[in-house]
């Protein structure tokens, strides 16, 4: 039976639970490509016992005058890949409209890492900085007051909204987790309060799961929290869903981006 070339996202972000330090790993190694991505390339290198590290294609490295050596083997990663499409209508002046361009997410090993290759010695970018209030204005989130009169609520998300409750046990780890709440689109039909006895929902899983990435590969406050609440949920429940998993790399990619005017993401 032929190796698996990779993990799904699901396995990834159960894997990343896990291990502590798994996520800070990879954003450190992995910090110019969206946060799936970052894993995936990470559990191939663990994988592989490659040394994880700047990542380009074989071409991108030839640039930077390096050679990728005789035998290695992509790293794969998801990358979208555009095609045209062209609305259905029962309109005959919309038949003669521009095609739409869309995109296909798949899985290609055209990456390589720093360890695979040899030649001129490059320049290694730092980990890019994150300023809360950078990001909640490039989300287009404002804060507003706290007037929710039990004392065990932490924290509301109200659609474009967040409070946090000033008596916050975790205000950092609260403060991402209602953010993710309206990066995932979960407020767009109700209010969310969250309490220290959240309900076990999947959607509260994908705003703690978001909560740990950012609070973990930031360093700060609340990571071990969010861990202990998503293994609790997925020894009690089940699997977090793959498209779930892959739904929460994309809110926390999206979130830690906006933190940072210079960061990119592929």
């Amino acid at each position: 039976m032929p190796e698996r070339q990779h993990a799904t996202w699901g396995e990834l972000l159960r894997d990343a639970v896990e291990k502590p330090g798994r996520m800070l790993e990879a954003y450190t190694a992995f910090h110019n490509y969206s946060f799936g991505n970052a894993l995936l390339a990470l559990e191939q290198c663990v994988r592989r016992s490659l040394q994880p590290g700047p990542l380009n294609t074989y071409r991108g490295w030839l640039e930077k005058k390096r050679q990728v050596r005789k035998g290695e083997k992509g790293i794969t990663l998801c990358m979208p890949m555009p095609f045209k499409k062209t609305a259905q209508s029962d309109d005959a002046q919309d038949e003669r409209a521009e095609p739409q361009t869309c995109y296909a997410f798949r899985f290609r090993a055209y990456w390589f890492v720093l360890a695979q290759t040899e030649g001129e010695e490059m320049y290694v970018p730092p980990i890019p900085g994150f300023d809360i209030d950078t990001a909640l204005r490039k989300l287009s989130i404002t804060r507003t007051s706290f007037d929710e009169m039990n004392g065990n609520i932490q924290g509301f998300a109200n659609g474009r909204e967040i409070a946090v409750n000033p008596l916050a046990a975790l205000p950092h780890k609260t403060t991402f987790h209602e953010i993710a709440h309206i990066v995932l689109g979960h407020t767009t039909i109700e209010r969310l309060v969250d309490s220290e006895q959240t309900a076990r929902h999947i959607r509260e899983v994908e705003a703690e799961s978001v909560a740990l990435i950012c609070c973990e590969t930031l360093g700060l406050e609340g990571a071990e929290f969010c861990r202990g609440y998503i293994q609790h949920w997925l020894k009690t429940e089940r699997e977090i869903p793959t498209h779930s998993a892959a739904r929460i790399f994309a809110a926390a990619t999206s979130i830690l981006k906006a933190g940072n005017p210079e960061a990119g993401s592929q």
